[in-house]
């Protein structure tokens, strides 16, 4: 059995899901060239890693190409909450101006200003702001080639990670030498998605690194730069419950019989139903449960917002608020207008960690595929969120609205439902004349559950469900018929 190969060690760049993206961090002696267009937020990425890492006791050294670096960065960075001029004035990040050196001499002046610079502050990260502009003043001759290697061996040499940020086409990153010489290439660009600017990054290339491949979201936020791996499933194995036959009991006990005596722990349900069939109540009746018995649970909502549901919850008369002041209920409101999937989804998971907790509702489905912009890609959140939920240790509800009322009974409309171990539906059952809510159980997996319709009833700060629809055939289309005797 061989040995696992050591990793190599690496500095935060101040982001926690960036350094995930990356597979630990930037490696400590890679030399990268953040490339991107006007904007896209390279400046904003460089310093961000710049002052996280002197908070951590590490000096950062930023070079920059333009005159009055200080006054210029003090004035357009301050706005970001990473920026510490403390820092600064303690000479934890050192600014300094090239641009004097490059205009007056030659590349092997400039290079010794670079090695002068660093032997004098031993920096741990070095940035180059803006690299491109230093090939441009020192011209595309051969000897630039000789320039990028030699700067390379020497940031190599002195332990320190180097970021080398320009503003780079697609054409230019495949054919100058500072991307043949680099150790990583990180490309920061956006994109138009109808109305709306979609950031993405994209590790192209980290030797010795384990990165996620493929395009990720990132935001510009008083923070920084706030990044969102893209939609995928967990890795390694799940962790399933402690007991196989382990349960979430829905707090409506007529429904926990047709269960076994709950939804299985750790497990993803779809409920669907037409519109007022009960199934934004049946998620807060499975949330207040856990609430009882120590349980933290969280409701994430894409319709109503946060006081819309505790005044739902008022007319029903269930009070919140205590729940929520004990941290036993939380809710999160996402508009479905404004939804990135891979921000959803983190965000998501954050929160559950954060709370610890145990239950979840989605409500719904159905206003999250207003808010992405492929069905694959609805399919491909749903998937997640279910996976990483069960990795979790989370028993989660999702709500989703089918467009039938009265007629054929059908499956959920976005084709969800092979990612659900469960399904419930909620319909009107039409009986005498009047309506009546039915509830039946569509699939349970590894569950023996009943298959008949059974009333739900929603009253006063309850939820019953009660007898199944006796002496009635074809309850499933809304529209039953009396049974006749020995009809087959």
């Amino acid at each position: 059995m061989s040995a696992a190969r050591p990793r190599l060690p690496c500095l935060s760049t101040g982001s926690a899901a960036f350094d995930e993206i990356l597979g630990g961090g930037l490696p400590v002696r890679s030399v990268n060239v953040i490339a991107g267009e006007p904007g896209a937020g390279k400046t904003i990425f460089a310093l961000q890693m710049l002052f996280h890492q002197a908070r951590q006791g590490k000096k950062g050294l930023y070079l920059t190409t333009l005159s009055e670096p200080a006054l210029k960065l003090a004035s357009y960075m301050q706005q970001f909450s990473f920026f510490d001029e403390r820092l600064i004035a303690e000479k934890r990040v050192v600014i300094a101006d090239l641009g004097s050196v490059m205009r007056r001499k030659g590349a092997d002046e400039t290079l010794a200003e670079i090695v002068g610079r660093v032997e004098q502050e031993e920096p741990a990260v070095v940035v180059i702001d803006s690299f491109k502009a230093l090939r441009d003043l020192l011209g595309d001759a051969p000897a630039l080639r000789t320039f990028n290697y030699d700067l390379a061996v020497h940031l190599a040499s002195w332990g320190a990670a180097s970021l080398l940020v320009g503003e780079y086409t697609r054409e230019e990153m495949a054919t100058f030498s500072e991307f043949a010489v680099a150790d990583g290439i990180i490309r920061l660009g956006s994109r138009r998605d109808e109305l709306r600017a979609i950031r993405e990054v994209e590790v192209l290339k980290l030797r010795g690194a384990n990165v996620v491949t493929g395009g990720h979201f990132f935001e510009i936020t008083r923070e920084g730069l706030a990044f969102f791996p893209r939609v995928r499933g967990p890795d390694g194995s799940i962790a399933e419950p402690e007991e196989l036959d382990a349960r979430a009991p829905t707090g409506v006990a007529g429904l926990d019989d047709m269960l076994g005596g709950g939804l299985p722990r750790a497990s993803a349900t779809v409920v669907q139903g037409g519109t007022g069939t009960g199934k934004t109540m049946l998620g807060l009746q499975f949330l207040l449960e856990g609430a009882r018995q120590g349980e933290p649970g969280v409701h994430f909502a894409l319709e109503e917002t946060a006081n819309q549901l505790r005044r739902i919850a008022q007319g029903f008369g269930w009070d919140l608020r205590p729940l929520e002041q004990r941290g036993l209920l939380t809710f999160h409101y996402v508009s479905p207008v404004e939804l990135s999937t891979d921000r959803f989804l983190h965000e998501a998971r954050e929160e559950v960690a954060r709370l610890g907790a145990r239950r979840a509702v989605l409500d719904s489905l159905t206003s999250m595929a207003l808010g992405v912009p492929s069905e694959r890609r609805f399919k491909e959140l749903v998937y997640a969120i279910t996976k990483h939920f069960r990795a979790a240790g989370v028993t989660i509800n999702m709500n989703m609205e089918i467009s039938d009322l009265l007629g054929a009974a059908q499956l959920s409309g976005h084709g969800v439902s092979f990612a659900a171990d469960n399904v419930i539906q909620l319909k009107y059952v039409e009986v005498d004349g009047h309506l009546e809510r039915g509830v039946s159980v569509l699939k349970a997996r590894g569950v023996r559950h009943a298959t008949d319709v059974r009333r739900l009833d929603l009253g006063e700060g309850r939820i019953e469900v009660t007898s199944a629809f006796a002496g009635l055939r074809g309850v499933l289309t809304g529209l039953p018929k009396p049974a006749t005797r020995g009809a087959t």
